[in-house]
C-alpha cells in the first residue's frame, strides 16, 4: 500500500482537470449506479478511483473478479482500472466519491471491501466525507489544498480499517481469486486489443479450461462472458455517447471488420448497432 501523502498542488494534479471537472466529485449511490440496463449489467473499470460508502441497504457486487454481498456501513474502495459490477437497489443509500487518479494522496493500490461495525469509525468516515464535500462547495481560498489534506485523512482511515480487521475473510480458493483478479485487470487494460480468451490464458500461464473454471467459481461468469461484457460495454458507450461511425467503433475495439463487429454485437446484445444507437438517442 502506498503511504505517501503529497500536498504540493503542483505534484497532485491540476485543479480543476483539463476536461473542466474537479478531481473529486460526489454523487449519491443511486445517482451514480442507476441508468440504462446496459450500463448496470456489465463489469467495467473506471478512469477514476471510487470510494463507495453504503449507509443503508444491501446488495451484490463483483469487484476485481470476485462476487460478494454488501450491507449497511460497508466501505468499498475501487482503484482506477479495477473492474466492478455494482447492483444497487431502490432501498440502497449512500455516497460515491470519485477521485481523479492523477491525485497522489496515499490511497490503496488494491480494491478493498470493508465491513465497518464500530459506530465511531462509521461516524468518522461520514464526517470526513461531509467536511470534504463542504470544502469543495465553499470555494474558499486554499480549498483545493484543504481537500487534498482531507483526502489524506480518508486514506489513513482506510489503512486503519485494514489494520483493525474490517477486511473480510480471505477467499477459500486464493489461487482462483488471484488469477481472476489478474485476468480482469488484463481485460480492463487490453479489451480493445483484439485478444481472445486463449491469449489471456497464455499470459496468465493457465489453460483456457482452468481460467474458465476459476472465473465461474469466483463470479459465476465464464472468462469469455467477462471479456465479451467489457468489449460490448465499450461499444455501447461509444454508440450512445459519440457520433463515431460503426466502422470506427469496430476498428477501435479490435474487430477484424465492421461486419464482424455488427454480427458479434447482435449476438451479444440482441439488437443491431443501428437499433441500439437509435434507442439510446431517444432515451
Amino acid at each position: 500500500m502506498n503511504h505517501a501523502l503529497i500536498i504540493n498542488p503542483t505534484e497532485t494534479g491540476q485543479w480543476p482537470l483539463r476536461d473542466g471537472n474537479t478531481p473529486v466529485r460526489f454523487q449519491s449511490l443511486s445517482q451514480f449506479f442507476n441508468g440504462p440496463a446496459w450500463k448496470r449489467s456489465a463489469m467495467h473499470g473506471y478512469k477514476d478511483h471510487l470510494l463507495i460508502w453504503v449507509t443503508r441497504g444491501q446488495g451484490r457486487m463483483v469487484l476485481g473478479g470476485a462476487r460478494s454481498g454488501y450491507t449497511s456501513h460497508n466501505a468499498i474502495f475501487v482503484p482506477a482500472g479495477t473492474m466492478l459490477k455494482f447492483e444497487c437497489g431502490s432501498q440502497c443509500y449512500g455516497t460515491v466519491m470519485r477521485i481523479s487518479s492523477s491525485l497522489i494522496v496515499g490511497l490503496p493500490q488494491k480494491a478493498l471491501h470493508l465491513r465497518v461495525r464500530n459506530g465511531a469509525d462509521q461516524c468518522e468516515l461520514t464526517g470526513h466525507l461531509e467536511v470534504l464535500q463542504q470544502e469543495l462547495e465553499s470555494q474558499r481560498a486554499r480549498s483545493e489544498r484543504a481537500a487534498i489534506c482531507l483526502l489524506g485523512l480518508v486514506s489513513v482511515w482506510l489503512e486503519r480499517q485494514c489494520a483493525e480487521g474490517a477486511l473480510g475473510s480471505a477467499p477459500r480458493n486464493r489461487e482462483a481469486a488471484e488469477t481472476v483478479s489478474a485476468f480482469t485487470n488484463l481485460i480492463e487494460a487490453n479489451y480493445a486489443s483484439g485478444r481472445n480468451i486463449d491469449d489471456y490464458a497464455k499470459e496468465l500461464d493457465r489453460t483456457p479450461v482452468e481460467l474458465d473454471r476459476f472465473c465461474k467459481e469466483m463470479c459465476d461468469l465464464s472468462g469469455e462472458e467477462i471479456l465479451s461484457q467489457r468489449i460490448h460495454y465499450a461499444a455501447q458507450e461509444a454508440l450512445a455517447n459519440s457520433s463515431a461511425s460503426f466502422q470506427q467503433v469496430a476498428k477501435d475495439l479490435g474487430f477484424s471488420s465492421p461486419a464482424n463487429f455488427t454480427q458479434n454485437f447482435e449476438d451479444v446484445t440482441g439488437e443491431s448497432p443501428e437499433s441500439f444507437r437509435a434507442r439510446a438517442s431517444a432515451a
